[in-house]
């Protein structure tokens, strides 16, 4: 039976929490365990996930910060490998700095385009903390690119972008897509609705709030539609964590914007299908994505879904999307200003969006993802 560990140890919340979870979510059959190395912040939430097949092993000293946990991972990890006899180590966040013991192979993925994106590096302030991570985290993906025996891309992007520095990386690489939750394709339209809203009568834009997001040119393009009598409110979901977040709480307070663009906060992962259902059409504006996660379950809620032009969301959106620059305001207010003028073709597009969408499959992902790691055929 092989023995397959993988290390959340960063996973402390949004993308790499989700994609570890459905994961475990998803398991195939087979003749192998897992042992997940966790820490003491984030060991709750895959704790449901413990089972025969999946061991935890929490390591507190590594919890205390990243010098520690990287430390942990340079010195302890090798003896903790080897002692538990582990065919594979998988490191998910795109981090393999760890020198293996004979016999284990090593696998990560790439799963962050921000250190590789130089235009959206420099949308942070020069002299920053941020600017200076993402710039460092380039080379230290590339160096555990180039260490790992095997690197999972979930984008034809992703990993063209990286060949650009290791020519030969496809010859150890795979690449598979995330996949969909599948309560997102049975959603319901059941989020309760804060006042002045109505159902099917708002566009919504799920997102982080932060510069490759683009929400300052959405509002921009919103006011410009106000301006010409557009009478569907703009609303904002999701988490803020920096100065730019700020920046967009302070811009939509203005009197005059008031019941015309809203923020509800961050929204439990849980509701926003039906949320997403709610709506009359749907936003995605970001500009710097491996996998776009939020783009597929918007195409799931089957609503016209008008998305970035910037790769990869042509990548995952097909034909099913109706495209814009996140950055030109004038082309969002375009586009939806001519498909307001045609109903019908909004509806077709709402259709293409829910076809779309079952193409991507979390069960599907898991399975080809673990034949990959564990030499499976």
């Amino acid at each position: 039976m092989k023995l397959l560990v993988i290390n959340a140890l960063s996973a402390l919340r949004g993308g790499g929490q989700t994609y570890l979870i459905n994961f475990l979510k998803y398991l195939p059959e087979g003749d192998y365990r897992i042992i997940l190395l966790v820490n003491s912040r984030n060991r709750v939430v895959f704790e449901k996930y413990k089972s025969d097949k999946i061991k935890f092993f929490e390591v507190d000293w590594a919890s205390k910060s990243i010098i520690h946990r990287t430390l942990w991972e340079l010195f302890a990890l090798p003896g903790f490998l080897k002692k538990k006899k582990a065919e594979v180590y998988y490191a998910p966040g795109g981090i393999m700095l760890t020198k293996m013991p004979a016999g284990i192979q090593s696998a990560t993925a790439l799963r962050n385009m921000l250190p590789f994106d130089k235009r959206e590096r420099q949308r942070f302030r020069l002299i920053s903390y941020i600017r200076f991570k993402l710039w460092l985290l380039r080379y230290i993906f590339l160096l555990s690119y180039k260490m790992a025996d095997k690197v999972v891309f979930i984008s034809e992007y992703s990993r063209a972008t990286v060949q650009k520095y290791i020519p030969d990386i496809e010859y150890k690489s795979v690449l598979i897509p995330h996949g969909l939750n599948r309560f997102f394709l049975q959603a319901q339209d059941s989020y309760p609705l804060p006042e002045p809203l109505k159902r099917g009568q708002f566009y919504l834009y799920v997102s982080i709030l932060d510069v490759y997001k683009a929400q300052k040119e959405i509002i921009a393009a919103w006011k410009v539609l106000i301006k010409q009598g557009f009478e569907y409110p703009l609303v904002l979901a999701g988490p803020k964590y920096n100065d730019y977040g700020e920046a967009i709480i302070s811009i939509i307070s203005e009197p005059e914007l008031k019941d015309k663009i809203i923020y509800l906060g961050k929204v439990d992962y849980e509701k926003l299908p039906g949320l997403y259902k709610a709506s009359r059409a749907l936003i995605f504006a970001s500009s710097c994505e491996c996998c776009p996660n939020i783009l597929l379950e918007k195409l799931a809620a089957e609503k016209p879904v008008f998305c970035s032009n910037i790769e990869p969301m042509p990548e995952f959106g097909g034909d099913a999307v109706i495209y814009f620059d996140p950055y030109k305001p004038e082309t969002l207010v375009r586009e939806v200003i001519s498909m307001e003028k045609h109903p019908k073709e909004m509806a077709e597009m709402a259709k293409k969006a829910g076809e779309r969408a079952l193409k991507f499959d979390w069960q599907i992902s898991v399975q080809k993802t673990v034949s990959f790691l564990l030499d499976y055929k």
